[in-house]
């Protein structure tokens, strides 16, 4: 059985993956550039397509392995993902 500490460390788990989630879908559909800066003063880094597509495979895999954590974590808690 649960206790309030699990189920608010697994309402917290579900978020950080429910963010991990979307951030990954929108590594699939949204073009990604490396920005230097905020709003006004910030400007874009042009990198080669393959050098992006690297740092963009790197972080898609990083994600991939977190959100796998979190699921394992959640089924050994005895929560289904």
């Amino acid at each position: 059985m649960l206790t309030r500490t699990d189920i608010d460390k697994v309402q917290a788990m579900f978020a950080d993956r429910r963010k991990m989630l979307g951030m990954r879908a929108r590594l699939d559909r949204d073009p990604v550039s490396l920005m230097v800066g905020e709003g006004k003063d910030a400007g874009v880094i042009e990198m080669a397509p393959a050098y992006l597509a690297a740092i963009v495979a790197a972080v898609k895999t990083e994600l991939d392995q977190k959100i796998a954590a979190i699921a394992a974590t959640l089924t050994e808690m005895g929560v289904e993902p």
